[in-house]
Order: C-alpha cells, then sequence, then structure tokens
C-alpha cells in the first residue's frame, strides 16, 4: 500500500481534548434532569457528530419540542465558551505534534473533524501547528465528502489515503470510503474491530514508518 495523503481527527487523536469537550456537554444540558441520561448516551455514541445536529436531534427526539434555531445557538456559544480556551491549552495527545512536524514533510496532511471550522481553525493557528497541514476540514462538512474532497485533490485512489481516528465512526466512515485506518484508542478501546490501535501517535508513527512506508 502506497500512503499518498494522511487525514486526522481532531478531538483524541491530536489533542487530549475529549473528557473537555464531555464535560462542557455535561454542564450544558445538567438542567435538564429528566433527560440528562439518554443525553449523555446519545452524546457518548455520537462523537463524529457536531454539535448543531446533536442540539437538533435533543430537542426533537429527546426533549420532544420542536427545533429552536436561537436556543442551539445559545448552547453552542456556551459550549464554545467552555471549551475553547482549555483546547488551545490542553496537552497534545504523546507524539501528536512530533508526528505532524515529521509527517508533513512526507506526505500532504489534513485535519477531518466535526469542531466548527472557523473554531478548529483558530484553534490549530493558536496551537502554533496550523502551517503543517495541506488543508483543515471542520463542521458542517461531512466527513464523507470530506474523504471525496481530499481524494479529488490529492488526485489518488481511497486506498491510498490513511485516516487516524479514535471513534467507532472514524472507522466506519474509513471503511464505506475505502481508506486506509489507524485507530488511537481514547474514550473508545477498539477491542473486536478489524483494524490496528494504539495508544498514542509516537507507536502510530513506528507503526507507519515500519510496516507502512517501503
Amino acid at each position: 500500500m502506497a500512503i499518498k495523503a494522511v487525514v486526522l481527527d481532531f478531538d483524541g487523536v491530536l489533542v487530549e481534548s475529549n473528557n473537555i469537550k464531555h464535560q462542557a456537554f455535561s454542564d450544558i444540558f445538567s438542567e435538564f434532569s429528566d433527560h440528562y441520561k439518554e443525553i449523555m448516551a446519545y452524546h457518548f455514541a455520537h462523537n463524529a457528530v457536531n454539535r448543531y445536529d446533536k442540539f437538533e436531534y435533543i430537542m426533537k427526539n429527546i426533549l420532544r419540542q420542536e427545533y429552536d434555531r436561537t436556543l442551539a445557538k445559545r448552547w453552542a456559544l456556551r459550549f464554545s465558551e467552555l471549551t475553547r480556551d482549555k483546547i488551545i491549552n490542553c496537552p497534545y495527545v504523546k507524539g501528536a505534534s512530533d508526528f505532524v512536524k515529521h509527517f508533513s514533510n512526507k506526505f500532504p496532511l489534513y485535519v477531518a473533524s466535526a469542531t466548527p471550522f472557523d473554531e478548529l481553525n483558530l484553534i490549530l493557528n493558536r496551537r502554533g501547528i496550523l502551517q503543517y497541514f495541506k488543508g483543515v476540514y471542520g463542521a458542517p462538512t461531512q466527513k464523507m465528502k470530506i474523504f471525496k474532497d481530499i481524494a479529488k485533490k490529492e488526485r489518488v485512489k481511497p486506498k491510498n489515503i490513511l485516516y487516524i481516528g479514535d471513534s467507532l465512526e472514524d472507522y466506519e466512515v474509513a471503511n464505506d470510503f475505502g481508506c486506509t485506518f489507524i485507530a488511537r484508542t481514547s474514550d473508545y478501546d477498539f477491542k473486536g474491530i478489524a483494524t490496528k490501535s494504539f495508544k498514542n501517535m509516537s507507536e502510530i508513527e513506528s507503526y507507519i514508518l515500519s510496516c507502512l512506508i517501503k
């Protein structure tokens, strides 16, 4: 297999931000005591869904009310207030910074995240790593569309794209698209899933250098 482009998820792959977002989601919906457990279960099961889509689902299917765009915007603003600065300053996944700097000289690197694009761009810039990526994709663009766009830009087949993610949804998108997938284990352990999984980006870098680059 010839790798010609590498795509990285953001939360849980580049930075240790999953718990920051879980806590923010919990804080926002803690007032809905009758529905809190169901809301949080939905949130944990849909890591790859952007926040606005989550809010719409929660309103319509859990709270059983009409979609209120103004309320969704208020929740989104609160979510950003609770998370942005913390994510700018939180630790990298072990080896992630070195991975990006090393492989940016070997392959076109892309970020594909459910974080809103403008916010993602700002965070990457503030963390000082934006320049290492050929492209950054965030919400509202769906990941399948992202991969199709990257394949078209790079003029490569799906099998030549390596995707590194940390959720079952990431694995499923990669499988549906036909690209190679490597898992970083964070919230999801990938037991029983037919994919290589590693604890951190240092291990993933070593695996790529020893097994995927000829």
